[in-house]
């Protein structure tokens, strides 16, 4: 049984169905910091990303190698991608191939900018090229992206907050009933059909939440 069902069924078992709703969001707590944590260090990332490009290309043009330049670009920004460039440029330093170094940066940094950076690197190795100015059009690019994603955040940032007042009221509402008419909110739910009732009303009043968030969001390239 999921952290969820058992926060679920101690609450059933402790307090009834407003037991059941504290109980799923005590469970929840946990994901959703951890999800919270995974879209700060995303974009920061990002913003880190940007000067991290920009201290290659300047390395290169001084005439440092590929890897050279990586370990320039890991001293010029903090972590945490400053830590996955150093230890990229220490794994290719000790004769592992830069391409293998490549793809699981791409994956410790598991950004589509970060896919698009290290896409341009690996093509570079393979065909060669002008490497400094392929890496300025990707620095202009990566800028273009990072201001489109604030501005719709912040065209959608109304739209979002009245997502989670609409979500989480309903729920509130619930709760608050269970506390200043307990006695009829346990009338319903002691029966078959009240009990019904308020199980198919938190189910969908939870649907159209994840369905209202997946309308807002908008996925990267």
């Amino acid at each position: 049984m999921g952290a969820g069902g058992l926060g679920a069924t101690l609450g059933a078992l402790v307090a009834g169905p407003p037991g059941v709703v504290l109980g799923l969001a005590a469970a929840s707590f946990p994901y959703l910091v951890d999800r919270h944590r995974a879209t700060r260090r995303a974009h920061l990332i990002e913003e880190q990303l940007i000067d991290a490009v920009g201290a290659i290309a300047s390395a290169l043009r001084a005439g440092r190698s590929l890897v050279q330049s990586l370990e320039v670009a890991a001293g010029e920004v903090e972590a945490p991608l400053g830590s996955l460039l150093s230890e990229g440029a220490d794994r290719s330093s000790l004769g592992v191939p830069f391409e293998e170094v490549l793809d699981e940066l791409a994956e410790r940094i598991g950004t589509s900018d970060g896919r698009l950076v290290t896409g341009v690197l690996r093509l570079h190795r393979r065909t060669g090229g002008a490497l400094a100015a392929s890496l300025d059009d990707v620095t202009r690019t990566l800028r273009a992206r990072r201001d489109g994603a604030r501005e719709l955040r912040s065209l959608t940032a109304q739209a979002r907050l009245s997502a989670a007042i609409l979500g989480l009221l309903p729920l509130g509402f619930f709760l608050f009933l269970s506390v200043v008419a307990r006695r009829d909110v346990e009338t319903a739910y002691r029966t078959t059909a009240g009990a019904s009732a308020i199980g198919i009303g938190l189910a969908l009043q939870g649907l159209a939440f994840v369905w209202i968030r997946h309308l807002l969001r908008v996925e990267k390239a």
